[in-house]
């Protein structure tokens, strides 16, 4: 038992150095028409791929797009686009009241917003991954909240710029935490209450990157502090020097993986309707072998979950991962390598100078994060770790609290897929929330 184990860990550590590590191979070999890659690409492509697909374990959902699936689910359904001050173009999500609720049609009682946002190289689909009623998205919304859900920039649904080409612009893909931190949460959150017409939200919701990117946000932007009446960070992902999982062995070759990504013109990776994920994706759907390869990918990235369904394999896979810059990678590895800290992203010396005056990049100032905020960490997240979120719960200019999940095996990837996700955080976050309702005249 233990060394089928251990081999199904190595060659779930083989695909992971393979799939985030490996550069897009559509930019790279696009200019050598005869490379022999390219042939067996096409090859699988044209032929294989149409047969393999015939054996598709069939989970509706994973061939879905997000709006389809809340729409599904019987709730309904809004789709907004921002425009950040660097030009993005995000698409926003919403769940303007629950599945048995209706639109307030006097305009006097409203209802107040949250808004939620994802980890790295992912969509929102993260809050409407489990069932209805184990899903914090459709919780929110059957408790009275509007809800909207965010998508970072170059996502498969924010893949867009006012002048930018994604496919053919490398200077789309010149972006890193800080840039989403800059330009993308204040953009959202100022879009949100402008259309809601509130003050604040009634709460951010942040999961791993989605904690990271808010709190670069309201060190920098005193406003984005007074925008929220509460911040809840879940497995938040700051500062990552005792990271547990297989991407501690990659951060030694960050530097040459910036390398080759400047050498080759990289700029996006793990697109999710690129060849790689595309191979992956079939392996994991099509046996049960594959769907076990998958699992103990996932469980190498995310840590191992006691609690896990088969089928989520099937689902999680049509969805994530779904694209970004080379250099949000690179940025967590670099976080890593920094110890206990909270860097911008280094540039490199002459870059530093040229962006931040420094040789050095700067730390992010957390104490002027006064927004109030929970923290909810596991002890089994090797994302982020106990010793982690102890350093950031030193460092927060507000903290009201943490609360640890009442699970010793609970891990990273449990805050979007375990089935006990509503009973260990969602409803006892709920508890800290504010009343969703709000009378209009309050405002004006």
């Amino acid at each position: 038992m233990k060394g089928t184990s251990t081999f199904f860990q190595s060659v779930a550590s083989f695909v992971i150095v393979y799939c985030f590590l490996t550069l897009d191979t559509r930019t790279v070999l696009s200019p050598f028409v005869n490379n022999p890659f390219t042939q067996i690409k096409e090859l699988f492509q044209h032929i294989l791929q149409p047969r393999l697909d015939r054996c598709v374990i069939q989970e509706p959902e994973s061939f879905m797009t997000t709006p389809e699936i809340i729409v599904s689910r019987g709730y309904p359904l809004e789709i907004h686009h921002v425009v950040t001050d660097d030009g993005y173009i995000l698409e926003l999500h919403r769940i303007p009241f629950g599945r048995r609720d209706t639109r307030f049609e006097n305009g006097t009682l409203q209802r107040k917003p949250v808004f939620l946002l994802h980890g790295m190289m992912a969509t929102d689909h993260f809050w409407l991954f489990s069932s209805s009623n184990n899903s914090l998205a459709y919780i929110l919304a059957d408790h009275g909240f509007d809800v909207w859900l965010g998508n970072t920039r170059g996502n498969m649904y924010s893949r867009k710029h006012i002048s930018l080409d994604p496919n053919t612009d490398k200077e789309f893909w010149d972006y890193s935490w800080d840039e989403m931190g800059q330009y993308d949460v204040p953009a959202s959150i100022d879009y949100v209450l402008n259309v809601t017409r509130q003050e604040k939200l009634a709460a951010y919701f942040g999961y791993s990157l989605g904690c990271s990117v808010f709190f670069m946000s309201a060190s920098q932007y005193p406003r984005i502090n007074d925008q929220v009446e509460v911040m809840i960070g879940l497995g938040p992902t700051v500062s990552v020097a005792h990271l547990n999982n297989f991407f501690r062995f990659l951060a030694p070759f960050v530097k040459p993986y910036q390398f080759l990504q400047q050498w080759l013109g990289i700029g996006e990776v793990h697109r999710n309707d690129g060849f790689l994920h595309q191979m992956t994706r079939l392996i994991g759907e099509t046996s049960h072998f594959g769907a076990v390869i998958g699992r103990h990918v996932l469980f190498q990235i995310f840590g191992y979950s006691e609690i896990y369904n088969e089928t989520d394999v099937f689902r999680l896979a049509g969805h994530y991962p779904a694209g970004g810059s080379a250099n949000s990678m690179a940025h967590l590895l670099q976080n890593y390598n920094s110890g206990e800290s909270f860097l911008h992203f280094d540039h490199g010396p002459d870059g530093n100078m040229e962006r931040y005056g420094t040789v050095h990049p700067p730390e992010y100032n957390l104490t002027r994060v006064t927004a109030p905020v929970y923290l909810v960490h596991a002890e089994n997240d090797p994302f982020a770790t106990v010793e982690d979120v102890s350093w950031l719960m030193a460092r927060l200019g507000n903290l009201k609290g943490t609360i640890r999940v009442d699970s010793p095996a609970f891990s990273h990837g449990d805050f979007i897929w375990s089935p006990r996700l509503a009973e260990l955080v969602h409803l006892p976050v709920i508890d800290l929330l504010p009343s969703p309702f709000v009378y209009q005249q309050d405002y004006i």
